[in-house]
């Protein structure tokens, strides 16, 4: 039985609509090439990006401007109840770590300015930082959720991943290997 041209038009319509909806979801899939890497023990180049300093818009930094240093790389905003949590930790080990060759760098991501200078303030962080988007911060590192942390060694290149908070342990276990590499 013949179909009429409506009922095909409807028909490659619907397939077009289901395959623009497959493609998206897989698009939307965080990368997962860093974890792989840190799993397997290879280290991958961090990507760098030139990115707005917090509070200083028009100044830009980049990641390059640490190499020589372990790197802590945090993903945090104002509003994650689990960024609350570590930011604790992370600000003791910028004081514990920083005479080592340890810098924090914190990366807020889509905060309103004043949000972020009230949790800096509430926590007494002093370490630097930057600001991302949540789009480079997914497309660079592949994130889908505050907070996260990459641990840098000197080259720049990604040797820990955490997906989630990190505590005084997680860091201490984390950085004294990296540290006791060859300078």
């Amino acid at each position: 039985m013949p179909r009429s041209p409506l009922t095909i038009a409807v028909s490659l319509t619907v397939a077009a609509l289901i395959g623009l909806m497959v493609y998206g979801v897989l698009q939307a899939q965080p990368d997962q090439s860093i974890d792989a890497s840190v799993l397997a023990g290879k280290r991958k180049m961090a990507p760098v990006r030139v990115i707005p300093v917090l509070f200083a818009p028009a100044r830009k930094s980049s990641l390059r401007e640490f190499r020589g240093k372990l790197v802590v790389l945090n993903f945090w905003a104002s509003w994650c109840v689990e960024c609350r949590a570590e930011s604790p930790a992370l600000q003791r080990a910028y004081r514990r770590y920083g005479k080592n060759g340890v810098v924090v760098v914190g990366a807020d991501v889509d905060d309103l300015a004043s949000d972020a200078r009230k949790f800096i303030d509430k926590f007494k962080l002093t370490y630097p930082m930057l600001r991302y988007t949540s789009d480079d911060a997914a497309k660079d590192y592949g994130t889908r959720a505050l907070p996260e942390t990459f641990v840098l060694d000197r080259t720049g290149k990604i040797a820990a991943v955490r997906r989630g908070p990190v505590d005084d342990e997680w860091l201490k276990t984390t950085l004294q290997p990296l540290l006791a590499e060859a300078k």
